[in-house]
């Protein structure tokens, strides 16, 4: 494709490419809305129904406005589809320290526009609910058992637990207990996004070698108590 070289202040990258590396110009991108929460409602046989929020929020969509300016009539677009395909992070100009989660392309819609010597693209983007923080290095508790999730959201950590002497230990977040037994393998990581744990040296499933809770850790301080074992936490720290 024979592209003109123009450039905006604004753009989007999609697994950390830019959307200029493929002469994307991109106009103002998309607020995002805040995702729909799914509710419960039943008939009460009266004159109003019920109704109960669930924990369960809908994926969003973020439609930006492209353009691409020609040299010539070649309305090839290889470059920018291929760009387009198989990405799984989202980053906006005007959000520079949040990412979202590609759950797919929502639609791609091409219009040639001046005889064909600018093309203007919508592309959507499905997106899990939530936005993500780029800043997700890993956390250890206080002195005083102290961790603090800075996002909106509660987030569900990796929590990579190795155990200070034989036998049993326990974690314990915001009272709720996880419990990982004396034959466990001595690193044990405990993912809470996937609700699985597995050896760390090699990845083997482990979760049989757990009792209790994956627990979650919510907005502000949490309390962590650790008992026979030290962890390390990947927070995925997430906004509304």
């Amino acid at each position: 494709m024979a592209a003109l070289s123009y450039t905006s202040q604004d753009y989007f990258t999609l697994d950390g490419v830019s959307s200029a590396a493929v002469g994307l110009w991109v106009d103002t991108p998309p607020v995002p809305p805040l995702a729909r929460q799914r509710y419960t409602t039943w008939k009460t046989g009266v004159d109003a129904d019920m109704t109960s929020p669930d924990d369960v929020w809908e994926d969003i969509t973020l439609s930006f406005s492209c353009y691409v300016f020609l040299k010539n009539d070649d309305f090839r677009l290889d470059a920018i589809y291929a760009f387009l395909n198989g990405k799984s992070r989202l980053q906006c100009s005007r959000f520079p320290n949040r990412f979202f989660k590609i759950r797919q392309v929502g639609g791609v819609t091409p219009a040639q526009q001046y005889d064909g010597n600018k093309i203007r693209l919508n592309i959507s983007f499905v997106c899990n609910p939530f936005k993500y923080h780029t800043s997700n290095a890993t956390v250890t508790p206080d002195a005083n058992g102290i961790v603090t999730n800075p996002g909106t959201r509660y987030s569900r950590p990796v929590y990579q637990i190795t155990r200070s002497h034989n036998g049993e230990c326990t974690m314990t977040v915001n009272n709720q207990l996880l419990v990982i037994s004396s034959d466990a393998p001595a690193h044990m990581t405990v993912d809470a996004e996937r609700m699985i744990a597995y050896n760390t040296q090699n990845s083997e499933n482990a979760t049989k070698y757990t009792t209790g809770y994956f627990p979650f850790l919510n907005p502000g301080q949490n309390t962590v108590t650790l008992e026979n074992c030290s962890v390390q936490i990947l927070g995925n720290w997430r906004d509304y």
